[in-house]
């Protein structure tokens, strides 16, 4: 089977240590970010370098595809999920293509979070560096001969998938619960426990070994499996809290569900 090559780079002050890998083994397909500072409003100051990235690339390889992308070069969970939303496309398309991010080039939080999502997706990543550098002139930093290398990494654990759609369904609820009320966006919002039961066995994620005709075993029963699916997700993963009360459980997101459920939510 064909299996499409894609290549994934960040715009910086470069031009060689970004064209040269894809000039001597060209992708089907490029996506390209360049930077946007959401917190100062700040555009890529590097736009220029990406211009005459392009037009050098589109006449070396006239068939490669190129995709202009945005991300903000200081959010390591916006970088992931951008790279985690390329990935899911991509191989919705191929399942078998293979898929290459530049870590050389951006800035110190994308190759960070560059690395991690190659971790977690099976990506290959590779490095670039050169026998000139210059941090201060006006032109590409690196230049004379360069040398490329393929970094060794160590994988990570991914949430299990059932946890990630447990998130999504939480979200769900407590969206729906705030939908038409006005309340303050520093205050928690919660979805009740009850509620949530109900959805779990709506959703077939929970369901009885045998029916109870006795309504309080049968609420009892389903609140206990509910439990034992959650349990992962507040005590171990510290996904989710939730609150002591005899009567009305809440249900909360942690600050970490949320940025995992940022990261994952397009995979599953």
């Amino acid at each position: 089977m064909f299996s499409p090559q894609i290549h994934i780079t960040f715009n910086s002050q470069e031009d060689k240590r970004i064209t040269k890998p894809i000039i001597d083994n060209p992708p089907n397909k490029l996506y390209y970010f360049t930077a946007y500072i959401k917190k100062t409003q700040q555009k890529d100051v590097n736009l220029d370098f990406y211009k005459k990235n392009v037009k050098l690339l589109k006449e070396k390889i006239p068939s490669l595809e190129i995709i202009q992308k945005q991300a903000d070069y200081t959010n390591y969970i916006e970088i992931i999920q951008e790279i985690s939303k390329i990935i899911k496309f991509e191989r919705d398309i191929n399942n078998n293509c293979n898929i290459f991010i530049n870590v050389s080039s951006g800035s110190k939080m994308t190759s960070i979070a560059s690395i991690e999502a190659s971790k977690l997706w099976e990506c290959d990543i590779y490095y670039l560096f050169s026998s000139m550098y210059d941090p201060h002139g006006e032109g590409p930093r690196h230049s004379g001969k360069f040398h490329i290398i393929r970094p060794i990494t160590f994988p990570i654990n991914k949430p299990d998938e059932r946890y990630v759609e447990l998130l999504k369904l939480i979200t769900q609820l407590i969206k729906r619960r705030y939908k038409n009320k006005d309340y303050n966006e520093k205050t928690k919002r919660f979805v009740y426990m009850k509620n949530l039961i109900i959805e779990l066995e709506l959703n077939g994620l929970i369901e009885l070994d045998r029916e109870n005709e006795n309504p309080s075993y049968r609420k009892s029963a389903l609140y206990m499996k509910a439990r034992n699916i959650l349990n992962p997700l507040i005590k171990d993963l510290k996904y989710v809290e939730l609150t002591d009360d005899k009567r009305n459980k809440k249900v909360f997101l942690t600050d970490r569900g949320k940025d995992i459920l940022d990261i994952f939510k397009f995979l599953v």
